[in-house]
């Protein structure tokens, strides 16, 4: 059986800017990628499989920057096309 990467919470957490503990509710309530699994002492463990996390991070958690920068430069653009129509 091949051998699955794993990522800590404390580090998707740290990528998130979150709390180790977000981290960890979020895969327990099934809303971030990995499995949790409780011990009789209620203990948590939690994997997270690094593909799964890289995936959520590029494909559905976009880097707020990023579409902020997108959404200027349309913007900009927008603007800048309506003073070369003015000015012709």
């Amino acid at each position: 059986m091949e051998r699955v990467e794993t990522i800590t919470p404390e580090e998707c957490a740290k990528r998130l800017n979150k709390d180790p503990a977000f981290v960890r509710n979020a895969v327990e309530q099934g809303v971030f990628p990995g499995s949790c699994t409780k011990n009789e002492n209620g203990h948590r463990s939690i994997v997270i499989p690094r593909a799964a996390f890289e995936d959520y991070m590029t494909k559905w958690n976009p880097n707020p920057t990023t579409e902020l920068v997108q959404t200027l430069v349309e913007i900009l653009s927008k603007q800048k096309s309506r003073r070369g129509n003015v000015d012709d």
